[in-house]
C-alpha cells in the first residue's frame, strides 16, 4: 500500500508532538513465559516489531496455527536521509525473503500461496523509526482478543527466556485493544510499505536497491525527512544499514539533492530510473553467506538458505568412516614425533568442532542455570610448528560436516573485533574458521573475546576455530582455560618434498569422498541426548562417545586409541603439559643455586614455604620464561619483582606433580 503525498504529509501524527502515548493499567499478577505461552490458541497475529531475526519469522509462519499473518519491520535508528531508507529497505526485505528461502519446500510453497492470498503480509517502515513492539492476537471463532506490548522485538531470545524482557499482557481487554489497535494500523497505514514477494519461489533473497519498496511501487510518494539525528544503540541491522548507505552514497546523496523539496523527498520517474541503473558488486567477504540453522524441536536444519537433512544412509556413513580412518592413519605414515598424542589430540579437536554448532545452546542454558560457562569453551586453537596438518585437518573435518560447500578459511584482515561479532550474528552454527592467526592480531582482537563471557544477543552462534604457527609462549592463562588448545609439534619433514605431495594427494582423495551422513548421524543422536539432558556435566565425553561410537560401528577389527572417548577434566588435566615440562626443567637440581646467580634462570627456596626463580633480562628489558602462561595461583605478585619470580612451593608441586628439592651432595648416596 503507497499513500500519496497530501494523505502521507496530513495524517501521520506520530512525529507532530503526539507520537508519545501514555496508556494507564493496573499490574494484576505476573509470571515466567516462553514463546509457546505467548502465542499459542491464536488464529491471527499483526505484529509491530523494529528488529526481527529470520529464525522468529520463519518460526511465526510455520509453529502456529496463524492463518493471518501481518507483521510491520521499523528500524532502531531515524532513518533520516534517502540512502538510509533504501538500505534499511533492501536488508530487511532480503532477511524476510531468507526466512521463506530457508523453509522446506512444501512449507516455502505454502506460505508464499498465504501471501498471494492476503493471508500473510510483510511491511516494512518508511521516514520514521517506530520504538513500540506491538502483538496484537486474535480468535475470529470465539472473539478472544491478546495484546502483548514491552521490550521484547520479535526474535527467539526475546521469548526465550535466556535474556531479561517484559511484555505487558492484556487479555480480552476492548480498551487496550482499542488503543493498540488504532496505534497499530495508524503506523501501517501511514508510514509502511509492503514487502513484495513473488506468487511460486524465491530461489534468490538479494534484491536490487531498485526493488526496495520505497522504489518498486510507481505511484507518487514524498519521504517526510526528519531533520535531527537521533542516537541509537548498536544492533547488527544498524551497523549493515550503516554500511550499504556508505556504499550507496556517491550515487543516492546527488539524485536526494536535487529531488528534495522542503526537505523531504518526492520519489520520481527519474529517481526510479538512476536507482535502476546502481549495481552493487560485491567483496569477497561479502560475497560469503554462509550460515548454519538447526530447529532442534522439529528436528530440522538449514545450510545457506537450503535445507540440510538430518537423515543418513548407513552405506554413506560406513563410507566416511573409512576415509576418516584413512585421515588420521596418514599421519603415522608420514608425521615423526609423538604421533598418537597427536591423533588423540586431533580427535578431541574434531569432537570439539562437531559438537561447537551445539555450543550456544548449552552455553545459554549454562548462562540462565548460572553454570560454569568456561566448561563450554566456544574457542578452539590449534597451534605449534608447521607442517603439523592444523589446516589440512580442519579443511577435512569441515568437509565431513558440510559436503563439498564453502569451507575455505576467513580472511585474515577479517580477523577484527566489529567483524568477529558480525560473524557471530551472520554465521548462525557455522564454524568461523581463520587460518595462520599471527600473534598480534590474537592479542588485539581475540583475547579480549575469548575472555569476554557475556552472551552475544542472538540465540544461534558459532564456534571459533583459530588456526596458528604460534610459539610455545602465546597464550595467557586466561585464554588457556577459556579455549580447547591444542598444541603440537609432531609434523612432516619440511625437506621430504615427495611424501608431502604424496599425503595432499591422498588427502584430497579423502575430502572428495566424504558425504557428509556421519556428520548427520552424530548431530541427529547428539540432537536426541540433548533432548534428555539438555545441559550435560560433560559435553567432551558426550561428543567423543558419539563420534566414536559410531565409528565402531562403522569399523572392522581392533579399535585404535586414539578414538577413545575422553572426558573434559582428563583433557583439562593435559592441556597445561607444556608449560608443567617447562617448569618441571627450570625447577630441577640443575638449576638451583644456593647464592649468586651465575645462570641465566636458577631457583633457590626461600621462607615462607616459597621458591624464588632468578632470570637475566636481554638487552630489551624482557624475561625469557613465559610466565603470563603459566596458571596465576602459582604466582606470588607481592614478592616479585625484577628478575625474580616467587612460586609458591606447594601449589608447584600439586601443578608438575612432583616435589621440588636441591641436589643431593655429591657424597649422600642416591636412591
Amino acid at each position: 500500500m503507497k499513500a500519496s503525498p497530501s494523505k502521507n504529509q496530513s495524517s501521520l501524527a506520530l512525529d507532530k508532538g503526539n507520537g508519545l502515548r501514555i496508556v494507564k493499567a493496573r499490574a494484576l499478577s505476573e509470571e515466567d513465559a516462553d514463546w509457546d505461552s505467548v502465542f499459542a490458541g491464536y488464529e491471527k497475529i499483526r505484529i509491530l516489531t523494529y528488529s526481527a531475526s529470520v529464525p522468529a519469522i520463519h518460526k511465526i509462519l510455520t509453529s502456529h496455527d496463524f492463518t493471518d499473518v501481518e507483521c510491520v519491520f521499523g528500524s532502531e535508528r531515524v532513518l533520516h536521509q534517502f540512502k538510509e531508507i533504501l538500505s534499511f529497505q533492501k536488508i530487511v526485505t532480503e532477511d524476510v525473503r531468507a526466512a521463506i528461502m530457508g523453509m522446506e519446500d512444501a512449507r516455502h510453497v505454502e506460505i508464499l500461496k498465504r501471501v498471494s492470498a492476503g493471508q500473510a503480509r510483510f511491511r516494512i517502515m518508511r521516514e520514521y523509526s517506530s520504538h513500540a513492539k506491538i502483538y496484537l492476537l486474535s480468535n475470529l471463532s470465539d472473539s478472544s482478543t491478546r495484546v502483548m506490548v514491552g521490550s521484547a522485538n520479535l526474535s527467539e531470545l526475546a521469548f526465550s527466556g535466556k535474556q531479561p524482557e517484559t511484555l505487558q499482557v492484556f487479555d480480552n481487554d476492548a480498551t487496550a485493544w482499542q488503543i493498540y489497535n488504532r496505534m497499530y494500523e495508524k503506523i501501517r497505514d501511514d508510514a509502511s510499505d509492503e514487502i513484495p514477494l513473488p506468487e511460486e519461489r524465491i530461489i534468490e533473497k538479494e534484491i536490487d536497491l531498485a526493488e526496495a519498496p520505497v522504489i518498486s511501487d510507481n505511484s507518487g510518494t514524498v519521504l517526510i525527512l526528519p531533520t535531527a539525528r537521533e542516537a541509537n544503540p548498536f544492533v547488527q541491522q544498524a551497523e549493515r544499514i550503516e554500511k550499504l548507505a556508505a556504499v550507496i552514497a556517491p550515487r543516492i546523496d546527488p539524485i536526494a539533492a536535487s529531488a528534495r523539496v522542503s526537505g523531504n523527498i518526492a520519489i520520481t520517474p527519474q529517481i526510479r530510473e538512476t536507482i535502476k541503473r546502481i549495481h552493487l558488486v560485491k567483496s569477497s567477504a561479502e560475497a560469503d553467506n554462509r550460515y548454519f540453522s538447526i530447529n532442534r524441536e522439529e528436528r530440522t536444519a538449514i545450510l545457506s538458505g537450503n535445507p540440510f537433512s538430518l537423515q543418513w544412509d548407513d552405506d554413506c556413513v560406513a563410507a566416511d568412516v573409512k576415509l576418516m580412518n584413512e585421515f588420521f592413519a596418514n599421519y603415522e605414515s608420514a608425521f615423526e614425533g609423538d604421533v598418537p598424542r597427536l591423533q588423540q589430540d586431533y580427535f578431541i579437536l574434531s569432537s570439539w568442532l562437531y559438537f561447537s554448532p551445539f555450543m550456544c545452546d548449552v552455553r545459554g542454558l549454562a548462562a540462565l542455570r548460572d553454570a560454569d560457562l568456561i566448561r563450554y569453551p566456544l574457542f578452539a586453537i590449534v597451534f605449534g610448528k608447521s607442517h603439523c596438518g592444523k589446516t589440512s585437518l580442519v579443511d577435512t573435518l569441515l568437509t565431513s560436516m558440510f559436503g563439498p560447500v564453502n569451507i575455505s578459511p576467513i580472511p585474515k584482515r577479517e580477523f577484527q573485533t566489529k567483524k568477529l561479532e558480525a560473524l557471530q550474528h551472520g554465521y548462525r552454527r557455522f564454524p568461523v574458521f581463520f587460518d595462520d592467526i599471527g600473534r598480534n592480531a590474537f592479542t588485539r582482537h581475540g583475547k579480549d573475546m575469548i575472555k569476554d563471557e557475556l552472551l552475544p544477543g542472538v540465540p544461534e552462534y558459532p564456534g571459533f576455530i583459530l588456526s596458528m604457527n604460534a610459539d610455545p609462549h602465546s597464550f595467557p592463562d586466561e585464554v588457556v582455560k577459556r579455549s580447547l588448545m591444542i598444541y603440537t609439534t609432531t609434523g612432516l619433514a619440511a625437506y621430504k618434498e615427495k611424501l608431502r605431495q604424496e599425503l595432499d594427494g591422498s588427502v584430497r582423495d579423502i575430502r572428495r569422498g566424504l558425504t557428509g551422513h556421519l556428520y548427520r548421524r552424530y548431530a541427529s543422536e547428539i540432537i536426541e541426548r540433548l533432548e534428555h539432558n539438555p545441559l550435560p556435566e560433560d559435553w567432551l565425553r558426550l561428543s567423543t562417545e558419539v563420534l566414536a561410537g559410531i565409528m565402531a560401528e562403522f569399523t572392522e577389527g581392533p579399535i585404535p586409541e586414539w578414538r577413545r572417548p575422553v572426558g573434559w577434566y582428563e583433557y583439562t588435566d593435559r592441556r597445561y603439559d607444556r608449560v608443567q615440562s617447562i617448569l618441571r626443567e627450570i625447577l630441577s637440581p640443575a638449576f638451583y643455586r644456593r647464592k649468586g646467580n651465575d645462570l641465566p634462570i636458577s631457583w633457590i627456596p626461600e621462607k615462607g614455604n616459597r621458591i624464588a626463580v632468578h632470570e637475566q633480562k636481554d638487552a630489551f628489558g624482557r624475561k625469557e620464561i613465559p610466565w603470563a602462561d603459566f596458571p596465576s595461583t602459582l604466582i606470588d605478585d607481592n614478592a616479585s619483582i625484577g628478575g625474580k619470580t616467587v612460586l609458591h612451593r606447594k601449589e608447584v608441586e600439586e601443578f608438575i606433580h612432583q616435589g621440588v628439592r636441591p641436589p643431593k651432595p655429591w657424597w649422600m648416596p642416591k636412591r
